[in-house]
């Protein structure tokens, strides 16, 4: 219960910094310094005020046992902000096979504390000792590896723009949590525990898969396009190149989910859960245009601008609530639909205008990249609906067969375009390296078969 609330506090601690420092293509030491000296006093503000609270937190769960272990993780909330600065250090030089490594070592420590503490006295603590160790891990592991210490802090007047940019970031940061968690709050309040499940296994359902996709790509693409953020074709064509890659893969998968979505759900979790289904289809509808933007964040944040960034956060979050509040009488099932129709209809138009109204990737830009895969989307969901009409898919072998053809058929489609060629043929191409990669390596042919196997020593 103590869990989602340090969590909360750990995300509030960065204020957008991290981002920023990340965001920024010059930053000196002494700005860098700063930003840390910032992340270090909030973090110990915030630790020392979890610890405070700590009565106030089992007073209000009624539990008087987690006390304890509230003030013990009010110390992960000092030791995630003392490796916040360090670990954007790394992102910021690309090593993202350094922090890859540190985020599997953590976890294998956390979880190897957990299981030693419940073998021995099974408790809360098990998984107190589990972010504990884990958090000490990431700490350590970013602190050698960065290979960079603060030092003095800068002046006001150098930090003033990363300072602004970390408000925008923040604010965004704050109010998308509100907007992907308030309707979860309201639904066990209003509609009870049953549909709150309903709900919360449906959307988990259709989130993941694309989660797994896009917050992998984004970690490498932001501070890559902020390096490119004063080289406008370079920066478009970073930005063309990835999300055309991205929309091939996920746009059928979301089709198919959207179209399946009943034998979907009860094949991957079972006849009982079958009410979920109406829930995930129309969270499916909402799902069409987030592979696309979803990425635009990407765009705000390379850009520096954070203002509307922030501005937009709020917008989202004021009528994501107010749509959740319109559904609630229908209850999980009218949440879930007035968030997808006021999705398409009122976020994603404005997020559109919004972000392409500035920077190196305007409307026009959007549009080149988008149009040839909404035809293959049209034509895909006309095919799958055919599909089920006439024979559907009840078992797992025919989804699985349903998902190659929303595969195949919006491949097939997307190559009647110049774009969805070229985007074919770069898949194709890293496929290939990638497989190349992973054979046998070739073997050296000895000097003396001539052809090929002279020696090459001279050829530049």
């Amino acid at each position: 219960m103590v869990m989602p609330l340090a969590a909360f506090v750990m995300m509030v601690q960065d204020i957008g910094l991290s981002q920023a420092v990340i965001a920024s293509p010059h930053l000196s030491h002494a700005q860098a310094s700063t930003m840390f000296w910032i992340n270090a006093v909030l973090s110990l503000v915030l630790a020392v005020t979890f610890a405070v609270c700590a009565p106030l937190i089992a007073a209000f769960f009624d539990e008087p046992r987690l006390v304890a272990p509230a003030l013990a993780l009010a110390g992960s909330v000092l030791v995630s902000g003392l490796a916040t600065q360090h670990f954007a250090q790394l992102t910021r030089s690309l090593r993202f096979g350094t922090i890859a490594l540190i985020d599997i070592a953590s976890t294998l420590f956390g979880f190897a504390a957990a299981l030693a503490l419940a073998w021995f006295a099974p408790s809360i603590w098990a998984l107190v000792a589990s972010v504990l160790v884990g958090m000490a891990v990431g700490l350590v592991g970013a602190w050698l590896t960065a290979r960079w210490l603060p030092g003095r802090p800068a002046p006001f007047g150098e930090v003033r723009e990363l300072l602004r940019l970390g408000a925008g970031l923040s604010t965004f940061t704050l109010t998308n949590f509100l907007a992907r968690n308030l309707d979860n709050v309201m639904i066990g309040r209003w509609a009870g525990a049953v549909q709150l499940g309903f709900y919360d296994r449906a959307y988990k359902l259709l989130l993941f898969p694309l989660q797994q996709i896009n917050n992998p790509i984004g970690r490498v693409m932001v501070p890559v396009l902020s390096r490119l953020a004063d080289e406008p074709h370079r920066y478009r064509h970073a930005y063309r190149r990835t999300i055309r890659l991205m929309l091939m893969i996920t746009l059928p998968g979301v089709a198919f989910m959207l179209m399946f979505a009943e034998p979907l759900v009860v094949t991957l979790m079972g006849p009982r859960w079958q009410p979920a289904a109406v829930i995930f289809t129309w969270l499916a509808v909402a799902a069409l245009h987030q592979p696309m933007t979803s990425t635009f964040g990407w765009l705000f944040i390379s850009q520096r601008r954070g203002g509307e960034f922030g501005r937009w956060g709020v917008f989202n979050m004021v009528t994501s609530i107010l749509a959740f509040a319109a559904g609630l009488p229908w209850g999980a099932v009218g949440v879930a639909a007035a968030y997808a129709l006021s999705d398409l209809l009122v976020r994603m138009p404005v997020l559109w205008w919004w972000v392409g109204r500035a920077g190196p990737v305007r409307h026009r830009d959007l549009l080149s990249i988008i149009w040839p895969f909404a035809i293959a989307l049209a034509g895909t969901l006309a095919g799958l609906a055919g599909w089920r009409f006439w024979g559907g898919a009840t078992s797992l072998p025919g989804l699985v067969l349903a998902a190659c053809f929303a595969f195949g058929s919006f491949w097939f489609l997307l190559a009647f375009s110049t774009a969805g060629r070229a985007t074919l043929a770069e898949a194709a191409g890293l496929a290939s390296a990638r497989l190349g990669r992973l054979g046998p390596p070739a073997r050296v042919p000895d000097r003396h078969e001539g052809g090929v196997g002279e020696p090459a020593t001279e050829s530049r």
